[in-house]
């Protein structure tokens, strides 16, 4: 399976696609194997996610499977922890809810999130991440992108 993004070659005015043997050879030499092993799994979740009947565990013990799509194939049990996740939302099973109330409760909360985001927040002006002031001064620094804030919140 071939991923939509690719690693080029850093050298400047050159666009060379750099293929998984190479990328190992270049971060084997600059730092070791421990770096080639965090590109490998990053490489590997990327393909894994893009596969249509990969779902990861939804409880957060690392593992994931393949599964077979179908009515009767919606509960996936994790091989690793034996714990169910919904292979349609990707989620921990909500056995005691209907897709369609599963659906529209989680459509309830992201409107309520959203509106709380709206009347308790501002956004950054750098990356447009939602920012609150819990306390102090009107000098803020936006974590996502270290970028300064200087008294965005004094007229709340």
């Amino acid at each position: 399976m071939m991923l939509e993004e690719q690693v080029n070659c850093p050298e400047p005015n050159c666009s060379a696609a750099l293929d998984f043997d190479s990328i190992k050879k270049i971060l084997g030499n600059i730092r070791g194997k421990k770096l080639f092993e965090h590109y490998d799994r990053f490489f590997t979740q990327r393909v894994l996610e893009r596969m249509p009947d990969f779902v990861w565990c939804s409880h957060g013990c690392g593992s994931g499977q393949l599964a077979e799509r179908g009515v009767e194939n919606n509960i996936i049990t994790c091989i690793k922890c034996n714990r169910k996740t919904c292979f349609v939302h990707k989620t921990k099973w909500h056995n005691d809810f209907t897709y369609a109330q599963y659906d529209s409760q989680t459509a309830i909360a992201t409107r309520d999130s959203e509106k709380w985001l709206v009347q308790n927040t501002k956004k950054c002006p750098s990356c447009k991440s939602p920012i609150q002031k819990a306390s102090g001064c009107d000098h803020m620094t936006c974590l996502k992108w270290n970028y300064e804030l200087l008294g965005m919140f004094s007229r709340l």
